[in-house]
């Protein structure tokens, strides 16, 4: 991970205007910035997308402020350019690379995360996690994932991701998706179903409909 350009890539997209920066540590492999809100810690990211020969870096951003983290996901590209995945604008248009440079999958692993907020819309998506370390939402790639992974007996049944070209060029990308959250005495998810549509000549949309709200994990 490229330190110095994280740094300026974290003060630019994902501090808020006017948010001054007090202190930075910079170590091999992260970047931490402490601001009067909020401690931002970078790291690489083991996002799918870190394999594309475009991707110079893929780093995953946690604003904290106990009991509070919240998730930002920032692309650096070979030619030199940032992307702030949190922008829905800016996700829409990653899209335009699916299936031409981007894998299906690891473009339903980044809407999964990182927009697994309840409120999607922008222009500043904030999606939480539980800690500092987790993730904020989970693609979910196989069927049996709540069975082995999360131990949540009552969800719902969900399928493995699809993705359908069309003969015009277009494509269109299905999957499923949940987040985790804690409840009082419990922990929960909920499940989404998104449909996302694009093509190399248009930005992405999608639809996320929720098929399952405050499923609970059973006490151990």
């Amino acid at each position: 991970m490229d330190t110095e350009r994280t740094t300026e890539a974290l003060q630019r997209y994902v501090l808020e205007p006017g948010e001054a920066t007090e202190r930075v540590w910079v170590g091999p492999e992260s970047v931490t910035v402490r601001t009067a809100r909020f401690r931002y810690l970078a790291r690489p990211a083991r996002w799918a997308v870190a394999d594309e020969e475009w991707v110079a870096d893929a780093v995953r951003v946690v604003a904290a402020r106990q009991p509070v983290f919240v998730t930002h996901g920032l692309l650096r590209t070979t030619s030199g350019g940032t992307l702030h995945l949190n922008r829905p604008e800016v996700m829409a248009g990653l899209g335009r690379r699916v299936g031409a440079g981007l894998d299906p999958s690891a473009y339903a692993e980044l809407l999964a995360e990182l927009y697994s907020a309840w409120t999607i819309d922008g222009p500043v998506v904030h999606p939480f996690s539980v800690t500092e370390g987790g993730r904020a939402g989970w693609l979910i790639r196989d069927p049996d994932h709540f069975l082995h992974v999360l131990t949540v007996p009552d969800a719902p049944a969900v399928t493995p991701p699809t993705f359908a070209p069309d003969p015009e060029g277009g494509w269109t990308l299905r999957f499923f998706s949940h987040n985790y959250y804690l409840l009082e005495v419990r922990s929960a998810v909920d499940v989404y179903r998104w449909t996302v549509t694009g093509g190399p000549d248009r930005a992405a949309t999608w639809a996320r409909e929720t098929v399952a709200e405050r499923v609970e994990r059973p006490l151990p």
